[in-house]
């Protein structure tokens, strides 16, 4: 795919949702969603977001009782004046409905299903809300937080949230049925915002941190919230870009012009390098499944003309990411 701008990707189900914006940089993002043939490219399916804003992130968009859920958030104060959750037919992209939220639309609301419930962060609350009804079974208060993520792993059988208020927060492990409080860390300094939380794997979670000078990685196991070992194959910090994510079960880390050592695949429980990913200095991997990768060369912002900006790429797995 061409001529994509501000470009976001997920693989939910085998199925390859792309997202884009649609306005210039500068104005308030509006955005569109597209279901999209991995192999060849084809638009399947397509819909635009209107006023609701979706960022680059792939635990805003989830399959659960046959929908589509998309997290979103209306940066512009317009049709809606907090965030929400949008629910389409995943094959088509055809509205069900949407459910909206009374929490602040920060923009990175986050979204995950465990426990049989879709747990969604908005701003410093934690909703939890039916997937067959789509109604707000329960509202959770996080404090001051005025942001904050949710994570899970495949099987919806942990419920992790971080918190912050102004990067000052928490990490918390909760009930995933009922939201309860199971575990939480002393508060800190985490970083400028609420860390980002990968899909929880093999008993941890990934941490990306950004502390507005720099940014580090962390994985703390899910019973006890304590930081794991690591082999990292880099030293020392790195940028705000720096990331961590789990996608098809290998762990993606990434920065930008970071080099081999700082864009590889690796081992999802130490961060042990298995390849580097040697797609370019300004590459990222949006998406992956068990065979493909999905990633744009060059990032780009070209505004509302399609003749310009980033191009979606489809690559092979190198076999020595899956040692």
């Amino acid at each position: 795919m061409q001529g994509l701008d501000n470009a976001g990707a997920a693989v939910i189900d085998n199925y390859l949702y792309v997202w884009q914006q649609v306005t210039p940089p500068g104005a308030p993002i509006h955005s569109e969603l597209m279901r999209v043939n991995p192999t060849t490219g084809k638009i399947l399916g397509k819909v635009s977001l209107g006023s609701f804003g979706l960022s680059q992130a792939a635990h805003q968009l989830l399959i659960a009782d046959g929908s589509l859920w998309v997290a979103a958030t209306d940066p512009s104060g317009g049709l809606i004046a907090h965030g929400g959750v949008l629910r389409f037919q995943p094959e088509t992209l055809q509205p069900d409905g949407r459910t909206l939220l009374a929490g602040s639309g920060t923009g990175q609301e986050s979204v995950a299903l465990a426990g049989g419930w879709l747990w969604v962060a908005d701003g410093g609350t934690l909703y939890k809300i039916s997937p067959s009804s789509a109604a707000v079974a329960a509202t959770i208060g996080l404090g001051t937080a005025d942001q904050a993520q949710v994570a899970t792993n495949p099987g919806g059988t942990a419920l992790i949230v971080t918190e912050a208020e102004n990067g000052f927060g928490t990490i918390q492990s909760r009930n995933p049925t009922t939201g309860a409080l199971i575990l939480a860390t002393k508060p800190g300094i985490l970083g400028v915002t609420a860390p980002t939380l990968s899909e929880v794997s093999g008993g941890g979670v990934w941490l990306s941190v950004a502390t507005g000078m720099q940014g580090y990685l962390e994985r703390v196991e899910v019973s006890t919230l304590r930081p794991t070992p690591l082999s990292l194959p880099y030293p020392g910090d790195a940028t705000n870009s720096i990331s961590a994510e789990i996608m098809a079960g290998v762990l993606y880390v990434q920065q930008i012009a970071g080099g081999p050592t700082r864009n590889y695949c690796g081992n999802p429980s130490t961060g042990q390098m298995f390849a580097a990913l040697g797609l370019g200095p300004a590459a990222t991997v949006l998406a992956a499944d068990s065979t493909d990768l999905f990633y744009v060369p060059v990032v780009s912002y070209a505004g509302p003309d399609p003749s310009r900006g980033e191009e979606l790429v489809a690559l092979p797995i190198n076999a020595r990411c899956r040692a």
